[in-house]
């Protein structure tokens, strides 16, 4: 499984390619959502982390037009933000269905975060 991590902070950034390593996941990381629209072209993603508090543009206008191109991406996309979300942007996001997690937390609140959120496609059943 390909996770495109999505951070501007390098520390964070680094942390979550840790976590995710450990659950098993190859990476590669954006610092902002032109470089991740760029990732998603050239690459087979199957999963997102994002921040939503991006240089450039906001993570969540990106998150929606992800939503719209490819549904199943945003389903397995898990928003990491220390942003504080007023209702409007929390029905933004229950739109896209993606997951969140809040800044800050601890590695198990993110490796659960990322078992619930981003699960690896479904193999086909073979009855």
């Amino acid at each position: 499984m390909e996770i495109l991590v999505v951070e501007d902070e390098p520390e964070v950034a680094d942390m979550l390619e840790r976590a995710l390593r450990s659950l098993g996941a190859r990476c590669v990381r954006a610092a902002d959502t032109e470089a991740a629209d760029r990732l998603l072209r050239q690459r087979e993603i199957d999963a997102v982390t994002l921040d939503l508090g991006l240089p450039g543009r906001n993570g969540l206008p990106w998150l929606e037009s992800v939503a719209a191109e490819r549904p199943d991406l945003a389903r397995r996309t898990l928003v990491i933000t220390g942003q504080y979300l007023d209702s409007r942007a929390v029905e933004r996001l229950a739109r896209c269905r993606a997951g969140m997690l809040a800044k800050p937390f601890t590695l198990d609140h993110l490796k659960d975060a990322l078992r619930s959120q981003i699960r690896p496609p479904a193999e086909p059943r073979r009855d």
